[in-house]
């Protein structure tokens, strides 16, 4: 991920299925997704406020 902070953009990897990434405020938040679970984005007024992930495990 290459960040221009002065241009405020960003160059993200889109082959990458493993992560997800965020902009919150005018910063790139990146998220490592789990190999099996759920990642849920919570909102606050239109914002994001915070991500909560639960883990689970595949036997």
């Amino acid at each position: 991920m290459n960040v221009n902070t002065e241009k405020m953009t960003a160059e993200i990897d889109l082959m990458n299925n493993k992560k997800m990434y965020v902009v919150k405020d005018g910063q790139l938040i990146e998220h490592d997704l789990p190999d099996y679970g759920e990642t849920l984005v919570i909102t606050l007024g239109g914002k994001v406020d915070r991500l909560e992930t639960k883990t689970k495990r595949k036997v």
